[in-house]
């Protein structure tokens, strides 16, 4: 019986590391900005009390590829991630981004 605990314990601890390590594996780099940079902004484009974008959000903004993310203004994958797509389009300008782009 205490063969079979240890087991399943270890066989956890195998799944936990796993996972781990596929998280971390699996890091997202869109338009030329990272996972850590979208998540900043995400407040800012979210469909639920959006805030105002912080100013890291705007300093990632200025490296970002917006004909890059300008291609995801229409996707059904926004909504999926509760994305206001409207929210994101306004984002360069309540940044006071300079000859910010329009899509």
């Amino acid at each position: 019986m205490a063969s079979k605990k240890v087991g399943v314990m270890v066989m956890m601890m195998v799944v936990v590391v796993m996972a781990t390590l596929v998280e971390r594996s699996v890091a997202i780099d869109l338009c030329g900005m990272t996972q850590s940079e979208l998540n900043e902004c995400k407040p800012a484009v979210s469909k639920e009390n959006p805030t105002n974008p912080s100013t890291l959000c705007c300093d990632y903004l200025k490296h970002a590829d917006f004909s890059c993310l300008c291609g995801y203004r229409n996707s059904p994958w926004l909504g999926s991630f509760g994305i206001d797509p409207a929210l994101a389009l306004g984002l360069p300008s309540k940044c006071d981004m300079p000859n910010a782009p329009t899509c």
